[in-house]
């Protein structure tokens, strides 16, 4: 197999793995105040071999958060740098939706108490990207000015590297000045990132992510101009892209499992979705690695700069990720893709 390549992540200033291992998935079962954000069906033994195979195979990428499995992401994760170099890896965590206490998750108590238990879970004395996980900065923004003052003095003091931030799902910078409905949105998070000013946005890209014109700054333009590295996420659209049975993925999730709530995940989507990739996988092939290499492939294609991150369960899964890389898709592959999927605009 082709050995994974190396990136240089802007904003980290460092090499990074182009594939990087998607931690959330391995969390297991959970809810937030009430609101499934697990998987269900995660076998940790599987989950730590499955973090150990991802690192023989040159992953050196690893993303979690406080919130995947409530923490039990993070000590997994911890387990893997009990028996690595951590120099060798990068970490990235996120603070910003936990909901333990009472108190809103960026007041200043509540942001310092999740840095010292992310610290502990993973057993290091530092973390490569903090993330911002939420735009919700309480009334007002009442809780950003400090949030971002205690995210720069952790910067400095070198308990993280990096700062993160989210980056909307769609976004044009020109947007804002415009009369589309993402308008608003796209101000607000302009606004936002003027205020952190991160050094590493997560955004997700996918064989349904929009197409955008030549005179849209999208994000990766975006990411560019300010020297700020970009991780992609949901290149496999949470799984949904790899289902290649004859019928659509006709599964059942627990109340703990975030897909029983997510719209993509109903019987219509996922009806709509495999009728709609039934000719790439005419054409590339009817089998898990066939389309993971079409998902991989087109993210890596369209962002040489970005790292992406795949989620996985165990180490079958990591190998069915990396054996994607060894067939690159050329560019009349990747115009074929765009024509059979963005004939019509998508809602995804």
């Amino acid at each position: 197999m082709t050995p994974v390549p190396r990136r240089y992540l802007n904003g980290l200033n460092a090499e990074v793995s182009a594939i990087g291992a998607g931690c959330w998935t391995i969390g297991g079962p959970a809810t937030n105040r009430g609101t499934p954000i697990g998987w269900d069906d995660v076998d940790p033994d599987a989950a730590f071999a499955g973090l150990v195979h991802a690192l023989e195979r040159g992953v050196t990428l690893f993303d979690t958060a406080d919130v995947y499995g409530l923490g039990r992401s993070e000590r997994l994760l911890g387990q893997l740098l009990r028996v690595s170099a951590r120099q060798d890896l990068t970490i990235s965590s996120k603070v910003g939706h936990f909901a333990g206490t009472a108190r809103h998750a960026y007041h200043p108590v509540q942001m310092r108490a999740q840095l010292v238990t992310t610290l502990d879970n993973l057993g290091t004395d530092y973390i490569d990207i903090y993330f911002l996980h939420s735009s919700d900065f309480g009334p007002h923004d009442r809780y950003l000015p400090e949030a971002v003052e205690l995210m720069r003095t952790w910067r400095t003091q070198g308990l993280i590297r990096a700062v993160g931030m989210r980056a909307p799902h769609r976004f044009a910078e020109e947007w804002a000045a415009s009369d589309r409905p993402q308008a608003a949105e796209t101000r607000r998070w302009l606004y936002l990132f003027d205020q952190v000013r991160p050094d590493v946005l997560a955004s997700r890209y996918n064989l349904l992510s929009p197409l955008y014109a030549d005179h849209e700054t999208d994000i990766f333009r975006f990411a560019h101009r300010y020297g700020v590295g970009v991780l992609i996420k949901q290149v496999l659209g949470q799984g949904l892209f790899l289902h290649t049975g004859t019928r659509p993925d006709q599964r059942q999730f627990s109340p703990c499992d975030h897909r029983s709530t997510d719209p993509a995940f109903t019987p219509d989507n996922r009806r709509q979705l495999h009728a709609r990739l039934a000719p790439l996988r005419d054409r590339y092939g009817h089998n898990h690695v066939s389309m993971a290499r079409v998902c991989v492939q087109y993210a890596l294609h369209h962002a040489p700069d970005a790292a992406i991150l795949v989620g996985f369960r165990d180490a079958s899964q990591i190998d069915t990720i990396i054996a994607s890389l060894d067939h690159p898709l050329h560019a009349d592959d990747i115009t074929q893709i765009q024509g059979v999927l963005h004939a019509n605009p998508d809602t995804y």
